[in-house]
């Protein structure tokens, strides 16, 4: 009996470090790291600073444009003074649009009676070669037909392209953050495959959008002007200017409300004239960059493997991208000071990278993949089998309250694990949507794990590719809630014994 009770006393023993070993101590280690972070992110903060720099005094970034040259060494030299390591800006593609300046803008409707207009130049496209003054006309032609009665008028003339807004009263909040049961409904995710589309006939005696404009630059009209955008904040585009081919006629682009008042005036027969200047430089710099700075890995096996976390520095002319994506971009430089400042020694080498080309075509997260992960042909290569992960952020301005897993379900329940010291602050959520458009796609198709956080809307549709993307409207705390969620994400995956699991 005396032997039974001393077994059992050993089996319970042995039951609970088998246990203190297996379910999750407060004394996790990691914890403690991870309310150093918060306390550093809260005590310690330069989102503020950065801000300035990446903002304020790096001005328009657009690929190509002096901005973005500008803005690139801001952060470069931000990256040396925390002390990062392999700092530098760095080619990683050319392209075949090079650089473009607006270097003035001027637009005002002076009969029936003067008013001035915002006017967003169309990238890429000519200026008006000094002021350009006349009557304004209204192109209403809707048929191929009507179309060919043309040839010649246009030519020199300043054009009000058709009406393509109705705008529509908008009784919801012009900010929103999503709800606990819009974040529940993220997660469910029911099997759907692609419809095929019927096919559009081939002929079409109606004239499209594109057909009008094609006309109108063949007839090298002297101005185009388009309607976006409404509250009179007109939206940015690009045209597809490839280097060594003739400039295009000037696009402008103008809002609803300003585009109505001109449309409703000529169609009840008032004559409407304009004085609109545009002045542009287009430049030859081929190149695309991005910014790089590291925290070197410690472990002796592990520290030549890769945690990337990023952001893209390049944005529109006209504003200054601060929701789109300065925010982020700071988000992950006061991630990586955060790190610096706490002396984390990581086992896998962290390593930020700040995007150019990312809104004409992601080319600076494929031409670093093109570079370093996998070539065009498919090639592995240098870093394609070192990256463990990389954490992306391009979303909008607001909080990050989640992340997705590319569709790698395999990562849910680490994921899961890694929120919930952050369900406090409102990082709660992990879904298995496939998302898009951003600087992660590049990294996710040449088959390394790849993550965009889902990230609360706030103003996004009103400021996103406009010109009203200025600092003010940003929420410094937001960010630094996100610099906590990218260095703890960055510490966690760096510190694993192996590299994330592949789709594939």
């Amino acid at each position: 009996m005396k032997i039974n009770i001393l077994l059992l006393g050993l089996l319970l023993t042995t039951f609970s470090l088998f246990a203190q070993k297996n379910v999750p101590s407060v004394f996790d280690p990691d914890l403690k790291i991870a309310n150093q972070i918060k306390t550093d992110a809260i005590n310690n903060s330069k989102v503020d600073d950065y801000l300035y720099l990446l903002c304020d005094k790096g001005g328009p970034k657009l690929t190509g444009s002096r901005g973005i040259l500008r803005t690139d060494t801001i952060a470069m030299l931000e990256m040396k003074k925390m002390g990062l390591e392999n700092v530098r800006i760095e080619k990683v593609r050319t392209w075949d649009r090079g650089g473009w300046e607006l270097n003035k803008a001027y637009m005002a409707m002076t009969a029936p009676y003067y008013i001035p207009f915002y006017p967003a130049p169309v990238a890429w496209t000519n200026g008006t070669n000094g002021l350009s003054s006349g009557k304004v006309y209204y192109f209403s032609a809707t048929t191929k037909e009507e179309l060919a009665k043309l040839n010649g008028f246009y030519t020199g003339k300043i054009v009000l392209m058709p009406d393509v807004l109705q705008y529509q009263i908008n009784y919801k909040p012009l900010a929103t953050i999503f709800t606990d049961e819009q974040l529940k409904e993220m997660e469910y995710q029911p099997i759907s495959t692609r419809q095929k589309r019927a096919g559009l006939p081939t002929e079409n005696i109606l004239l499209t959008y594109q057909d009008i404009l094609q006309f109108l630059r063949a007839e090298n009209a002297a101005v185009i002007i388009h309607e976006t955008g409404d509250f009179n904040v007109p939206v940015i585009s690009f045209f597809p200017y490839k280097r060594g081919d003739d400039y295009s006629p000037c696009e402008i682009n103008i809002t609803c409300e300003h585009h109505g008042l001109m449309q409703r005036l000529i169609e009840n027969g008032e004559e409407v004239r304009m004085d609109v200047e545009i002045e542009v430089e287009f430049r030859n710099d081929e190149n695309i960059y991005i910014v790089v700075g590291e925290i070197k890995g410690t472990d002796p096996k592990l520290k030549d493997e890769l945690v990337i976390i990023g952001a893209h520095l390049d944005g529109y002319p006209m504003s200054n991208g601060a929701g789109d994506d300065v925010t982020n971009s700071v988000g992950v430089l006061e991630a990586m000071r955060i790190l610096k400042s706490l002396d984390i020694k990581p086992k896998r080498t962290i390593r930020m990278i700040l995007w150019n080309g990312e809104e004409v075509g992601l080319h600076g997260s494929k031409g670093y993949v093109e570079k370093y992960v996998k070539d065009a042909e498919g090639n592995k290569l240098s870093e394609f089998d070192k990256i463990s992960a990389y954490y992306n952020a391009d979303y909008g301005p607001g909080k990050f309250r989640g992340i997705s897993t590319q569709s790698n379900i395999a990562l849910e329940p680490l994921f899961k694990a890694w929120a919930q010291p952050w369900h406090h602050i409102g990082f709660t959520t992990v879904i298995h949507r496939y998302f898009t458009s951003t600087d992660h796609i590049p990294f996710d198709e040449a088959g390394i794990p790849a993550f965009q956080f889902i990230q609360d809307p706030l103003e996004w549709g009103r400021g996103s590719h406009r010109i009203m993307d200025f600092a003010d409207r940003l929420v410094p705390d937001n960010i630094r809630h996100n610099a906590i969620i990218f260095a703890w994400f960055a510490f966690k995956t760096a510190n694993l014994e192996e590299k994330l699991m592949r789709k594939d």
